[in-house]
């Protein structure tokens, strides 16, 4: 795997205002994203996971400027495209590409599978008419589909061959990175192997740079190279998968590792099972924003958020380290 780095994420925050009476007055704010700072190589899958609502969609649409970032720096190939205007950005766009949690309703109802793929292609004057045909005729074969499908709609097609065009579609510009938002848990646990195999193939021939969003720690685990653990918008654990998953470190994310089911049935495993519910991101806890629901919290926790700090190779967020 190559060691340059590709995508760089610094500060990055996502607040979104909370209004209230006739004249729309900010009263508050949702803090979705509240301030992540992580890197991406080349070639690399870095999976990014936590229990919904922990901002890990937030993120990936704020990366790639789908929603308008309060406060950070994204940089993607070398460039930083938060400052960006949306004329320069649109430009840009066939570098970066993403992959919806849901394929029917990501994807236009009423345009023909042809159309649909071959839309970026239009918007970026890319090809003339007959080419264009050739592409899409192209990138439906390398995602498992034929040229017999073009002309269908998207309701004629099961959930692993829509996520299949959400592919096409992503690839049609020739990205180098990808963010996938949950890209199998609307599917069959039988067809999500397929579409995680395919991606991996697409990756390998294309060089591409994956973010792989998810709740599936199975799934994260087979694809990843690195991981990062998000709780209440924050990343409280970032390392390699290999360590992460063989010795966690932060408490939230050893709780998050003992829900994974364990296929030996004679093997004893130890749940542990967090108490409260997730806070609120519009008035988060002071200090810690997981101690209410620690079993480690220490009065420090209470009044001081932990230092995002490097721990025997990966990095993370607790003031038990």
């Amino acid at each position: 795997m190559s060691q340059k780095t590709l995508v760089e994420i610094k500060n990055l925050k996502k607040h979104f205002p909370i209004k209230k009476g006739i004249l729309g007055r900010t009263v508050n704010y949702v803090k979705a994203l509240d301030g992540i700072d992580f890197k991406i190589s080349e070639g690399e899958t870095f999976g990014l996971v936590g229990e919904s609502g922990c901002g890990k969609s937030t993120a990936g649409k704020t990366m790639l400027r789908l929603l308008t970032p309060t406060e950070g720096n994204i940089k993607i190939g070398g460039e930083n495209i938060s400052a960006l205007s949306n004329k320069e950005l649109q430009k840009r766009r066939g570098g970066f590409q993403m992959m919806f949690q849901d394929p029917y309703t990501s994807i236009d109802p009423r345009l023909t599978v042809k159309d649909i793929i071959m839309e970026p292609l239009q918007i970026q004057n890319m090809y003339n008419k007959k080419s264009r045909k050739k592409e899409v005729d192209k990138l439906l074969y390398e995602v498992g589909l034929n040229s017999r499908h073009a002309n269908r709609y998207v309701h004629e097609f099961s959930g692993g061959q829509r996520q299949r065009i959400g592919i096409a579609r992503a690839l049609a510009l020739n990205p180098k990175f990808i963010i996938a938002d949950e890209p199998v848990s609307a599917l069959d646990v039988s067809i999500q192997s397929q579409i995680v195999n395919l991606m991996q193939d697409l990756q390998e021939s294309h060089g591409l740079t994956y973010l792989f969003i998810a709740h599936d720690l199975s799934v994260v685990k087979y694809v990843s190279d690195r991981v990062g653990v998000m709780y209440l918008g924050k990343i409280v654990e970032l390392g390699n998968k290999e360590e992460i998953y063989k010795k966690p470190l932060h408490p939230y994310t050893q709780s998050l590792l003992s829900a994974i089911p364990q296929p030996n049935p004679r093997k004893e495993k130890e749940r542990i099972i967090l108490k409260g519910d997730v806070p609120s991101p519009s008035s988060p806890p002071s200090g810690c924003t997981f101690h209410p629901r620690c079993k480690y919290a220490m009065d420090i926790c209470k009044v001081k958020y932990p230092e995002f700090r490097e721990v025997n190779g990966r990095k993370v967020a607790c003031h038990l380290y």
